[in-house]
């Protein structure tokens, strides 16, 4: 198992999900920004500076949530954008009841200058929380594909007729 291929793995797929967020956001569709949310609750005022910030702790956010994906690969026998979108739902779940207490920590959404998201995006109805599994079923599918396509191939060698398997 590669620790570093699969962190490479979740940083895109926290790529992905900024860019469908941005998507989103530029639409119309009013859902929390991550970037924007873990600038600001580091306390940086909204803004440019905060989204940048906030972009990359994002980034090592999902390289982080990729090496439990990676652990769970290798207690699941393999990796790949079905097993990874699979682990997603469950990567959801989870963080979709933590999301609820992010008012009780964050300055600006305990103040009301910024709205609380509430479990899995609850506060846009359900066109809020289908995005929210989304969102983190197209993580864990990268995340898997990704990690899979890195990882060598186990391939078989032949050597004074004794077979090998090396990975």
């Amino acid at each position: 198992m590669s620790w570093l291929k699969a962190f490479f793995a979740g940083m895109v797929g926290a790529v992905l999900i900024t860019i469908m967020l941005s998507i989103a956001i530029v639409s119309g569709f009013r859902v929390m920004d991550f970037s924007m949310m873990w600038g600001t609750l580091i306390g940086l005022p909204i803004g440019w500076p905060a989204w940048m910030v906030g972009f990359v702790i994002h980034l090592l956010v999902g390289g982080v949530f990729a090496l439990i994906y990676a652990a769970l690969f290798k207690v699941f026998s393999g990796a790949g954008a079905l097993r990874g979108g699979l682990i997603g739902i469950g990567h959801a779940l989870i963080t979709g009841l933590l999301i609820a207490l992010l008012p009780l920590v964050h300055p600006l959404m305990n103040t009301g200058r910024m709205s609380s998201p509430r479990p899995y995006f609850g506060s846009h109805g359900m066109p809020g929380v289908l995005f929210y599994f989304a969102l983190h079923i197209v993580y864990g599918t990268t995340v898997g594909w990704l990690y899979q396509r890195q990882m060598p191939a186990a391939r078989e060698t032949v050597e004074e007729g004794n077979l090998h398997i090396a990975a």
